[in-house]
């Protein structure tokens, strides 16, 4: 009868600690220890290691469960192996346990309000242990601190201290067989990932310093990687080794995770080289655009911060360079931009935009219309030699270096110009008013040309490169719109017409107009034709190199850009600083000297 009555409690038992998961074991001071239930809750089970604790220093050993003693046990700090599912009785669970010393026999885990045993972390017993994944731990109830120390010994300095009730995670394991010690590394739980040392499970005579709160985990690897360099990944909550110790991780980096923890990362929307973030990839997958995920991790997880080249980026982050709600209309011809006629584009303000050719309702009088900067850069303004060809021309030069190169940078060209509204070597911003749209150089009437070249600083030189495809080319954008025309659209007097282009940068005070090189076109009627024609300058290319020592841009390097150097000594950047490295001084002066005379 007794002993059925044993396994109605034992039954009765377990289904009562199994609604008592979370709780806490309290203890005061160095004499008694509080008992409550969730000491069960803590998990000793068949095959776990318990230790000895200090209040069960000698603990019996009986031939069975509420049976006769069969041996005094061994002191408290030793270490055990659990055989048996526990048996109740004397209302408290018992454990069948060998002992690292080799004793074995029935043990009570608690004897009125003395706790004698707690779970400990790792596998097997002194002194072959191992660490099968991760073991939530903290520090046991017996009132006194735990140092953490920087390595497994106790020849390590101590790093800090955690007081009784202290959780974390222990993950590895060194057995110190000359000072009978076990040796765990953990990574406490506090400040966002905490503390990393090791500290001892228990010790002779001493007792149990940690015990475990709960099954062992696996733990995973979480490998972070990035297309763009220098890109800095915020991860909050460290790993197990502490890292990122700053909480930015510079990738390619591998860390490493308990399972189930949930992991916050993010990254900028801009890299270093300027480029645009475009999405988080998972194992090889798009996952996620935002550039801020939280991951809880269940199995060992790659995840790679997709960005556009800083090329793409610029090519894509293109602002159309007219007024906000203006519609203009592109359009190509045969011959055009150099020979391939999706290398260039020419605009024209529309009245309003339609889905099908030829793509528009009507015009609209865009002679002066104020035109705007694509994107930030330095701009140079010119015009050709006798009013020819793009009459007057603007090179926005970008600081956005070409792949592979340290000297070439991407630019966009404004050709056709009426007036300027900057000076030459004006560094601008996108959306700032830059020129007037007029019909100068070889125009039939007014018209915005448009560009994307290469062109390449060497010394005081700017030479015009390989020009980009504008139009149909998925990678450009202006202001978020695809730029591209219809070769099955030809419209009368333009060529072939795409889709109108809706400017949506807002435009401010506009700066008075600046008188240019080459004579500003007089408007006229409301757009060209073959009537109302005006004289036109001869037709030509633009040149292959521009002299930065024509600090003004009038075509003539001679005493005025001199002046300019001379007044401007002790700057910084605008067009007097012709060797473009960031400062006004004698280098500048001796460049604009060695090219005196050049285009005059």
């Amino acid at each position: 009868m007794k002993r059925q009555g044993c396994s109605w409690l034992a039954q009765h038992l377990r289904d009562w600690r199994s609604g008592c998961r979370g709780l806490l074991l309290l203890m005061a001071g160095l004499g008694v220890v509080g008992w409550t239930p969730a000491l069960w809750a803590q998990g000793i089970e068949r095959g776990h290691r318990v230790g000895i604790t200090l209040l069960g220093h000698r603990l019996g050993v009986y031939w069975r469960a509420c049976g006769t003693l069969r041996e005094v046990g061994p002191p408290a700090g030793t270490d055990g192996l659990v055989l048996s599912h526990p048996d109740f009785c004397d209302r408290t669970p018992w454990w069948q346990v060998v002992w690292s010393n080799g004793q074995q026999g029935w043990c009570a885990e608690r004897r009125m309000s003395r706790v004698q045993m707690l779970p400990l972390p790792g596998e097997g017993i002194y002194p072959n242990l191992s660490a099968a994944g991760a073991y939530p731990v903290q520090v046991a109830p017996d009132g006194n601190p735990l140092n953490v120390r920087s390595g497994p010994g106790l020849n390590y300095g101590i790093i800090t201290q955690k007081p009784s009730g202290a959780t974390g995670w222990a993950y590895q394991v060194v057995v110190d067989t000359t000072n009978r010690l076990v040796w765990w590394k953990i990574r406490w739980d506090d400040a966002n990932g905490g503390h990393v040392g090791w500290s001892a499970d228990s010790r002779q005579l001493s007792g149990v310093y940690l015990t475990r709160t709960g099954a062992s985990r696996p733990i995973y690897s979480l490998t972070l990687e990035s297309s763009a360099s220098g890109v800095g990944i915020s991860v909050s909550l460290r790993d197990l080794l502490g890292n990122p110790a700053t909480g930015v991780a510079s990738p390619p980096a591998v860390l490493s995770y308990v399972s189930g923890s949930q992991i916050t990362l993010s990254v900028p929307d801009t890299a270093p080289d300027g480029g645009g973030f475009l999405w988080w990839e998972r194992n090889g997958t798009p996952y996620t655009s935002s550039p801020t995920l939280t991951l809880v991790l269940t199995q060992s997880e790659r995840l790679r911060a997709v960005y556009r080249t800083a090329e793409e980026q610029f090519l894509w982050s293109l602002v159309a360079p007219w007024r906000q709600g203006q519609y203009w209309t592109p359009s190509t011809y045969d011959g055009h931009g150099g020979g391939n006629l999706l290398n260039a584009v020419d605009f024209n303000r529309a009245s309003s935009s339609r889905s099908t050719c030829p793509y528009t309702g009507g015009w609209l009088q865009d002679c002066n219309e104020v035109l705007l900067a694509s994107h930030a850069g330095r701009a140079y303004t010119r015009a050709q030699s006798g009013c020819t060809g793009y009459g007057n021309y603007i090179v926005l030069v970008s600081p956005t270096r070409v792949s592979g190169s340290s000297n070439t940078y991407l630019a966009t060209i404004y050709a056709h110009l009426n007036y300027f509204l900057v000076s030459n070597g004006t560094d601008v911003v996108a959306g700032q008013p830059i020129a007037r749209l007029g019909s100068t150089g070889n125009s039939t009437g007014p018209h915005l040309h448009y560009e994307i070249r290469e062109v390449t600083v060497s010394g005081s030189t700017l030479t015009l490169g390989t020009r980009r495809q504008v139009l149909n080319n998925p990678a450009v954008r202006l202001s978020g719109q695809e730029l591209r025309v219809d070769l099955n659209c030809s419209v009368s007097g333009l060529g072939y017409a795409g889709p109108p282009i809706l400017g949506t940068a807002s435009v401010g005070t506009i700066p008075s107009n600046l008188t240019p090189p080459c004579t500003p076109y007089n408007c006229g009627n409301f757009l060209w034709s073959p009537e109302t024609t005006p004289d036109r300058c001869i037709e030509g290319e633009l040149p292959e190199v521009i002299l930065l020592t024509d600090v003004d841009g009038n075509g003539c390097v001679d005493e005025r850009d001199l002046l300019e150097v001379l007044l401007a000594i002790g700057g910084v950047g605008g067009a007097a600083d012709v060797n473009l490295d960031g400062m006004v001084d004698e280098a500048d002066l001796l460049e604009v000297l060695l090219n005196f005379g050049s285009g005059c």
